[in-house]
């Protein structure tokens, strides 16, 4: 998941690629078990990030999010895949968050 949110930043970046709505479940509970389950994660940086997918996301964004951190698929083609899928204000709001959250949550460092 974390490789999601800095793939997302690396994307922003380079402009090549570009990490709740219906069916149950707790959005921040599943992002933060999908990060927790990368090497190298903290309980702080998955918190961090989770919360500002919540607050940042609109439900639909959000759901494809989960959705991407439960498929455990986090290869650079399944991320440029799901990106591929997005509207462009879809995209637009991703990297926002995307870049909000690695700022604020000390990613890639």
């Amino acid at each position: 998941m974390k490789k999601m949110f800095v793939g997302g930043l690396m994307a922003a970046g380079l402009i090549g690629l570009a990490a709740c709505g219906g069916g149950g479940g707790n959005p921040k509970a599943e992002l933060i078990k999908a990060c927790m389950a990368e090497e190298g994660s903290s309980a702080q940086e998955c918190e961090c990030m989770a919360d500002a997918a919540v607050e940042q996301l609109d439900k639909d964004l959000l759901k494809i999010l989960v959705d991407a951190a439960k498929s455990g698929d986090q290869s650079d083609e399944a991320m440029a895949a799901m990106m591929g899928e997005l509207t462009p204000e879809q995209m637009n709001q991703f990297m926002g968050f995307a870049m909000s959250a690695g700022m604020t949550c000390g990613l890639g460092q």
